[in-house]
């Protein structure tokens, strides 16, 4: 008897669950091998009948072989759950506006409580086995497989009905458009609060609902296999055309929504970047980080605009100047302030008194504020309404000889130590020669430096990830004054003339056999441009093949003059700092656009910061995978500076997709 048991643990020794659960698709893979492990236990049972004498030693052996197969289906449940943050509960909070959705993911949700209730009981059951009367395992068996609009069954082919089907069609006809797996896939590409809750692109969140359906079913099918085989041992009927006919509908069910699954993953997006994390939560060098001092609001004198100190005309008429110095009859701010280095811009005259009121320390700020006499402010007030240092007073203008000398406003563009504007250029790499390949991005601030940073895996066969692996790569940090790093070669900085970045979305197009495995700046006709770095791979081995020869370096090299498909300018006036906007910032960009870094609004920022802000969110998808691309956005709300920001591209699966039949199982249990 024991060589019978031993027997029976080793049909029931399928693969691993970190060894399958770890790749992306394999889930379906998964539920094969757990339905193959039970069809082997009737295969077991059927063979010890006769060696087995007594009622009470066959429920012992037929517990003990659902024992086992329940700890694999609670595993990789288990696992699974820790994959994602999605469950068909979170859904039906952020469908609470769209009944229609709602109530069909209400309906799976309570179908599939009854099936988990049920499984529950089970536990119960095996938790208590020893104890357990035959005529109370007998009952459970009974009530699983009846045919009454309660049963297992029923359960599951309503669960089908409302997810995989298209209402008033037949299944083999089913348009997958119309589906409500298909529905809440679009529903969720246009939200991007959901896919902030899920932290998955829009491609892997049909699957990750499939999952949790796919485990109710084979919890489901697990329970009516064993049912039908309690029956059977305890001498109540053979059931053979019963268990037919339950097999043929589970194959059925696991073909038909394998095959909607695909159709759906092929049609959805896989974009996927980071929301922001909430009005009044911004952290600055956490959550964002910013260029400093690049056009800058300044306030200076027109007699110190121009070379001949004259004042006979207007701050208009200086565009583009320098500070000159202090002229004689100007006491009341020159000298007083900290000076602009470097060049004015854009000059206005300022028409009445006003009261400046200096920031502190080393802040990338000069001014808190301006207030003039009519009360009207540029930039905001502290809480308490003070100025936390000195203010200083300009007038509106005083007279030298025959001219009135006004106070300009301009935007001073100065380089120096309290001015951020520098872009790493330095080739990402990860460790491909390890086979690791990228699996994240984001922006980071080191020494005044903004750099690419890029998390990297183990590349596993059928573009799985081990999780294990991830990390980030180290940063290729260094000063701007070490003597080996170059301006323009080892890092890009933001002049007037050279502000721009590039909004593009790079991806390996169609070509399904390359993954990221670098990634960096360039300069390009004075605009930041992202480069990224492919690598070709092996799908069912996971290997990267020869990644020091086999990979290429894409962009997009268009340019506001390119006569096939220009480069569009996207130009944003009068924003505030990102950080005081009332609602999340969505996507604004397309591929194929550029945006210069400009100062912040006069009137409500006193123009004192660059924008956009820099999102240093990780973009990192859950679960991980390889990535079929990167990209550079500007995300914002009307009146807001907005972000440049990072966002990834996740790798497409649908394709391998296989579709699963129990007809492909070796069946021969009766």
């Amino acid at each position: 008897m024991r060589l019978k048991l031993f027997l029976v643990f080793a049909f029931l020794l399928i693969p691993p669950a970190h060894s399958v659960i770890h790749r992306a698709v394999d889930i379906i893979e998964m539920i094969r091998d757990v339905t193959n492990a039970i069809l082997k236990v009737c295969d077991v049972v059927e063979s010890l009948e006769d060696k087995v004498t007594g009622t009470h030693d066959k429920q012992g052996q037929l517990m003990n072989r659902i024992e086992v197969v329940d700890d694999h289906i609670r595993n990789l449940e288990q696992m699974e759950s820790l994959r994602t943050a999605l469950t068909i509960e979170t859904l039906i909070q952020e469908l609470h506006q769209q009944s229609q959705l709602q109530h069909k993911l209400n309906l799976v949700n309570d179908l599939t409580r009854i099936v988990k209730s049920r499984y529950a009981q089970l536990g119960d059951y095996i938790q208590h086995k020893h104890a357990l009367e035959p005529a109370t395992l007998l009952k459970f068996a009974e009530w699983n497989v009846d045919p009454g609009p309660g049963s297992l069954a029923m359960q599951l082919e309503l669960i089908h009905s409302v997810l995989f089907e298209d209402e008033g069609q037949a299944d083999n006809k089913t348009d997958f458009v119309n589906t409500l797996l298909s529905q809440l896939t679009l529903n969720y590409e246009k939200s991007p609060g959901q896919m902030c809750m899920a932290k998955h692109s829009a491609q892997q969140f049909p699957f990750q609902l499939y999952t949790s359906v796919a485990l109710t079913e084979l919890k489901a099918y697990s329970m009516m296999e064993f049912s039908w085989m309690i029956q059977r041992e305890l001498g109540k009927g053979n059931f053979t055309q019963e268990i037919a006919l339950m097999r043929n509908n589970y194959a059925r069910r696991m073909e038909s929504s394998v095959r909607v699954l695909s159709q759906v993953m092929a049609r959805s997006g896989r974009v996927y970047w980071r929301c922001d994390p909430g009005k009044d939560k911004h952290v600055s060098g956490e959550t964002y980080d910013r260029a400093t001092r690049l056009l800058q609001g300044y306030v200076e004198n027109e007699a110190n605009l121009g070379e001949n100190q004259g004042c006979w005309g207007t701050c208009g008429d200086y565009p583009d100047t320098r500070s000159n110095g202090c002229y004689k009859g100007d006491k009341e701010l020159c000298g007083k302030q900290t000076p602009c280095n470097g060049r004015l811009y854009n000059c206005d005259d300022m028409d009445s008194d006003v009261e400046i009121c200096p920031s502190e320390g080393n802040s990338s700020r000069r001014y808190e504020y301006i207030q003039s006499d009519d009360g009207a402010t540029l930039g905001r007030k502290s809480s308490n309404g003070r100025c936390e240092s000195a203010t200083k007073t300009a007038s509106s203008g005083w007279y030298y000889m025959l001219w009135r000398c006004s106070y300009c406003f301009c935007l001073c563009d100065e380089q120096g130590p309290l001015s951020d504007r520098y872009f790493n250029l330095r080739d990402s790499l990860s460790d491909f020669m390890e086979n690791k390949v990228v699996t994240g991005v984001r922006f980071v601030k080191s020494n005044r430096v903004f750099h690419l940073q890029l998390q990297q895996g183990e590349l596993l066969p059928r573009g799985a990830i081990n999780v294990s692996s991830l990390e980030w790569l180290p940063l290729d940090s260094y000063h701007l004054n070490d003597v080996d790093v170059r301006n323009d070669y080892d890092y890009h900085t933001l002049t007037v003339d050279s502000r721009a970045m590039d909004l593009d979305e790079i991806t390996s197009g169609s070509n399904r056999s390359l993954v990221v495995t670098g990634a960096r700046f360039r300069v390009w006709h004075k605009h930041l441009n992202l480069e990224v770095r492919f690598s070709y791979f092996d799908f069912p081995t996971g290997r990267l093949v020869e990644p020091k020869r086999n990979s290429v370096w894409l962009n997009n090299s268009n340019t506001e003059k390119t006569i096939e498909k220009p480069r569009q300018e996207l130009i944003v006036k009068e924003a505030d700092v990102p950080t005081a906007a009332d609602q999340p910032s969505l996507p604004l960009s397309t591929s194929n656009q550029y945006m210069n870094f400009f100062s912040s609004s006069k009137v409500k920022d006193a123009s004192q910061n660059t924008l956009p802000f820099i999102d240093v969110q990780e973009v990192v998808p859950h679960p991980a995978v390889p990535l079929a691309g990167l990209g550079i956005f500007y995300k914002s709300r009307p009146g807001s500076g907005g972000f440049f920001a990072p966002k990834v591209v996740t790798y497409d699966y649908s394709q391998y997709l296989k579709e699963v039949s129990l007809s492909t199982i070796q069946d021969d249990s009766y």
